[in-house]
């Protein structure tokens, strides 16, 4: 079981919770029946007293009893306020902190709340009261793990934060089941209303196997909408970077052109901004721009695209040719050098963004810069700018950059006291940026040509994402199904490239083997699925400890592989150690699931020399390292040679 008691043994959600929740919006439902709920809890009385009386409900006079509230406000305002208090109350406010932050968490709680109402109310639902308290515990699981759980929700984010997994999948690795799981038995533990308890088991699963009626799945698909949208304004549960998606079943049962957008995210914010002011959150402005972000992130997650040329080629006249390259170190030279030689273009600098990184790196340059050096090419932190560009990147279309304090850094690099940026963009996305400039400081920029670069510009979007898609299909003919890592043949490849490049150019490299301890045993004692969770923990650990330059792979059964490029021995001693300890730590986090066995590794490494004539001496030499350490007695490194 994932949490430390049994689930009747956890602390009962809030009776009056319980009661408000079991009342409906109907003309049925009296006032003296929610106001009673509410006054039997004074605290409760006084703190929606307080959030009725601000200015977002703007009554001249001050309301001095939960009657006259409800009597004024309507059942459905109060109820949703006292759910608000009772649930932060007992479940955010009082928790400690750690990576998991609950502050952060309330706020997706409440905008999906909000979001499920008024997407309900634009539907035409008859109670959209109970899509609110649906959405506002729709990720009451999160919670409870990290009050409760064997490993701590925080433990687990801090785990898996350089996961290429989804943060389902992780959990079923680290917990044994996902939130939604939990907050499912949860709720109905509580006797909370079907619908809630319904929406917890459903709105991350594919609904159409769920063999729900079509109306109560159109209510789950409502809650799993607005967790979506939420999540493209950049307010999640957590401080992740989910894979973003939505299922098309989603869509059908909730579509977009039937909830008017703007006009929903423009009430969201008017609410969200009062609430805040009780909870000390912020929440982002311009609803018509971020209803464009949620078109956009449902676009990618269909995998929409645009009209595109058959031929796949950048084109600027009947003089250009058109390329077929897939190689943006092909494709992207060319291009400038097409601009240059249409437009007369003097300078042209691509930068590219690093998702990962945040960051915007230059790539390419026409004629070549230092800005471009493929050893310390210029890098700029996006969220550290500020200035021409961010308008640029904000706002999604070319600007001019005049000479300034802000944009000093950007120009010095091009050469230039004025530069024109443009997007390079592909459904919606921002790939990159394109700078156009001329050869001598001083000179103004001639902008004429700007209308065709910025067609070029979108045409090298195309281009940038199309190459990236056939990287990722080719790398995952080649990645682990199970960790995510390089698969056997991946790690061959690489390590063949790898010992060519220390023969020819005398690169130093470094080969590890990672071994799990007495893997054998989780498997005998937990069963084999346990045992694919160790090996996820186990590869998770090592990724979020390894550079991009270097190389991971899964060489077989429990064993792996790195490849540390350009690195001594004693750099790789460094490396190793700090994987045999966070493994070992992690392994003491999940003692608990794990009784009695300890997760360690021990690890055998080698230092390519000049010595080794085949790729197999190197292999065998880290190996022999390897088989040292287990003998030694294990959770240890050793170092080999030619050998042995």
């Amino acid at each position: 079981m994932a949490l430390r008691s049994e689930v009747g043994d956890l602390p009962p959600a809030p009776a009056a919770a319980v009661k408000l929740l079991g009342l409906t919006s109907d003309e049925d439902t009296e006032v003296s029946a929610i106001s009673r709920v509410i006054e039997t809890e004074p605290a409760l009385a006084a703190k929606v007293l307080q959030i009725v009386n601000s200015a977002f409900y703007g009554f001249p006079s001050r309301i001095k009893t939960i009657h006259r509230a409800v009597t004024l406000l309507g059942l459905s305002a109060v109820r949703q306020v006292a759910l608000q208090v009772l649930f932060y109350e007992s479940m955010v406010k009082r928790g400690s902190q750690g990576a998991f932050d609950r502050l952060h968490f309330w706020q997706h709680s409440l905008l999906v709340a909000i979001l499920s109402r008024g997407i309900g109310e634009r539907m035409g639902h008859s109670d959209p009261d109970a899509l609110y308290a649906a959405g506002l515990l729709h990720d009451l699981g999160k919670v409870i793990l990290e009050s409760h759980g064997r490993v701590r929700y925080s433990e687990f984010l801090s785990a898996s934060a350089h996961s290429v997994n989804s943060i389902r999948e992780n959990e079923r690795t680290y917990f044994g089941v996902t939130h939604d799981m939990v907050g499912a038995v949860i709720c109905e533990g509580w006797g909370l209303p079907e619908l809630v308890c319904r929406v917890q088991a459903h709105h991350h699963g594919p609904i159409g196997e769920s063999g729900l009626p079509t109306e109560e799945a159109r209510e789950v698909a409502i809650v799993a909408l607005a967790d979506f949208i939420s999540w493209t304004q950049g307010i999640g549960s957590v401080d992740l970077l989910n894979s973003l998606n939505i299922s098309p079943e989603v869509l059908a049962l909730a579509p977009l052109d039937e909830i008017a957008l703007p006009e929903l995210l423009e009430q969201a914010d008017a609410e969200m901004s009062e609430i805040g002011t009780f909870y000390g959150l912020e929440f982002p402005p311009s609803p018509q721009l971020r209803a464009n972000m949620v078109a956009t992130a449902v676009a990618l997650c269909r995998g929409d695209s645009g009209p595109a040329k058959s031929s796949g080629s950048l084109v600027l006249s009947s003089h250009t040719a058109p390329h077929q390259s897939l190689d943006p170190d092909d494709f992207i030279p060319q291009t400038l050098e097409a601009l240059q030689r249409e437009l007369g273009i003097e300078r042209l600098m691509m930068m590219q963004v690093e998702p990962r990184r945040r960051s915007l790196i230059a790539t390419h340059a026409l004629p070549p810069l230092p800005a471009v050096s493929p050893s310390a090419p210029l890098e700029l932190t996006i969220t550290a700018l500020s200035g021409d560009l961010v308008r640029c990147l904000r706002e999604r279309r070319p600007v001019l950059v005049r000479d300034s304090a802000e944009n000093e850094k950007i120009l010095a690099a091009i050469g230039a006291s004025e530069a024109a940026a443009v997007p390079v963009m592909c459904h919606g996305r921002l790939l990159g940026v394109l700078w156009v400039s001329r050869k001598r400081v001083g000179e103004a920029l001639d902008i004429g040509p700007l209308p065709e670069v910025m067609r070029v510009a979108g045409e090298l979007g195309i281009a940038i994402q199309r190459s990236r898609t056939f990287e990722r299909e080719r790398a995952k003919a080649e990645v682990d199904a199970l960790t995510r890592l390089s698969n056997r043949s991946a790690v061959d490849r690489f390590l063949a490239q790898a010992f060519r490049q220390g023969k020819e150019a005398r690169r130093f490299f470094v080969v590890g083997f990672v071994d799990i301890d007495h893997f054998k045993a989780f498997n005998d004692t937990f069963g084999h699925q346990t045992g694919d969770d160790v090996l996820r923990i186990v590869a998770d650990t090592m990724r979020s400890l390894t550079r991009p330059t270097d190389f991971l792979g899964r060489y077989g059964g429990e064993e792996f592989l790195f490849v540390l490029m350009d690195t001594h021995i004693e750099g790789a001693c460094i490396y190793a150690d700090r994987i045999r300890k966070q493994i070992e730590r992690r392994g003491q986090v999940l003692a608990e699931r794990f009784p009695g066995h300890l997760l360690t590794v021990s690890i055998g490494i080698a230092a390519y020399e000049d010595g080794f004539k085949e790729l197999s001496e190197i292999v065998a030499a880290a190996d022999a390292a390897l088989y040292r350490a287990k003998a030694g007695g294990r959770n240890r490194i050793e170092v080999g040679g030619r050998g042995g």
